[in-house]
């Protein structure tokens, strides 16, 4: 059996354990309340309030206020307070110099001279206050707990504060850097898109020079080309208009295949017309690739232009792909050069159809709305484009078609157009089922 000393001394033992394990749940609560305070507050100012509501719901006092330091200029600004009379205009530091560093418990606040020229005349029923310094990676913070009461804080009060103000600082401090990690991860993801934009705009004002330069020297020798196959293709018809006439033209056709030379040289004539022609249009598309602004524009009615554009592919394409017209009903206004506009749109459904299986092409053509702007989209069931050719459609001279069958230009010069219209060009989607070109135009609202 225990004698009364033993008795005194396991209860004494025991009141000291509970204190203990009163102490520790008061920290837990805090800790574990002002994690879940931090985690589901999305800025400073939402963590500090719900902060403000965890410290009331474990410590006692009337108010609660906190400050942030500043070095440059000296002076605290006030972050929060549960008490709005508060005056948020800064205060000397020089004053609370004292505060920034250490841990004060002041039983009585009434005669020291700091509280009597900065706070006791918003608190002026407060008696005593326990402030506590914490910082994080970018803050200093003064954490003040006034209460009514004359020596409020016991000691355990305030080693509870300052281990929960450290977890607090800690926990701040990690949330801090993985913002400004993140922040700073954003910042240079824009830059490096920024400096591809501007290398990207050099290279397009280079290639556009490039092809000035290229359309210029190739329009003279052409020119002369082309009219000298004009001229002997005159030639060629009054030549065989002689030799049909001549009385010896049976006996020289015995000698020489003249229905031979004539009908070949006819049509030695006319492809080398069709290649002169093609190295004109090619000159041309350099021409309003590097010069896409040389013409005016004017208000028009998109689905119109579109149902336009239409007519003349479908001579193109009949044979190989049908096109199914889906044009909005509030026939959307657009200010644009026409000309322009449908070479952009001839150039998708031409594209679209040389995509797709041959005389199994459903082309699709829609319009419609999106926010201040108008769109049109061509949809193709074809092939497809492969991820390593979707980043360079838009190049100039960029083609996936056999050599001879393409110049890289349609898309290049499309783009190019539909910039200097304010536009947006993108292909929207491309798998081996088909692809989606959409074009963004701004809308003339009425």
């Amino acid at each position: 059996m225990l004698t009364n000393e033993q008795l005194h001394e396991k209860l004494m033992q025991l009141s000291f354990e509970k204190k203990q394990l009163e102490r520790f749940k008061f920290l837990n609560d805090l800790i574990l309340n002002g994690l879940n305070a931090i985690l589901s507050s999305d800025n400073h100012e939402q963590i500090f309030q719900k902060l403000f509501s965890v410290i009331h719901e474990v410590i006692s006092c009337q108010h609660i206020v906190l400050l942030l330091v500043n070095d440059k200029p000296q002076q605290l600004e006030l972050v929060r307070s549960t008490n709005e009379n508060l005056p948020c205009e800064p205060k000397p530091l020089d004053k609370l110099v004292h505060l920034t560093e250490h841990t004060l418990n002041c039983f009585n606040v009434k005669n020291l001279p700091w509280w009597t020229d900065i706070f006791a005349d918003t608190f002026d029923t407060i008696n005593s206050a326990l402030s506590h310094p914490f910082k994080t990676s970018q803050s200093h913070y003064i954490l003040l707990l006034l209460s009514e009461k004359r020596g409020a804080f016991s000691p355990q009060i305030q080693e509870l504060l300052s281990s929960f103000t450290s977890f607090v600082a800690n926990t701040l401090t990690q949330v801090e850097t993985r913002k400004l990690i993140s922040e700073r991860d954003k910042l240079l993801l824009r830059q490096h898109r920024i400096e591809q934009s501007l290398l990207q705009q050099e290279k397009m004002a280079s290639l556009g020079q490039l092809a000035a330069g290229v359309a210029h020297e190739l329009n003279n020798p052409l020119g002369f080309i082309y009219s000298n196959l004009n001229t002997l293709k005159v030639y060629l018809a009054d030549f065989e208009k002689v030799i049909r006439a001549h009385p010896s033209a049976e006996q020289n056709q015995q000698k020489i295949d003249v229905d031979f030379l004539l009908d070949d040289g006819k049509d030695l004539i006319e492809e080398s017309l069709e290649g002169a022609r093609r190295a004109r249009d090619i000159i041309n598309n350099l021409r309003s690739y590097s010069h896409p602004d040389d013409k005016t524009s004017s208000k028009m009615a998109l689905n119109q232009l579109l149902d336009s554009a239409v007519k003349i592919a479908k001579t193109q394409i009949k044979h190989n792909s049908v096109i199914e017209l889906k044009l909005c009903a509030q026939n959307p206004m657009v200010i644009v050069n026409a000309n322009q506009l449908n070479q952009v749109i001839l150039n998708l459904i031409v594209n679209a159809n040389q995509a797709v299986a041959e005389g199994k092409g459903i082309i699709t053509i829609q319009s419609g709305f999106v926010e201040d702007n108008c769109y049109f989209e061509i949809i193709d069931n074809g092939c497809g484009i492969s991820i390593e050719a979707q980043s360079k459609i838009f190049e100039p001279f960029f083609t996936t078609k056999d050599i001879g069958q393409g110049t890289g230009l349609g898309l290049s010069l499309s783009k190019a157009i539909i910039d200097q219209h304010k536009g947006q060009i993108e292909l929207r989607h491309s798998s081996q089922t088909g692809s989606t070109f959409r074009v963004t135009l701004p809308a003339v609202l009425v």
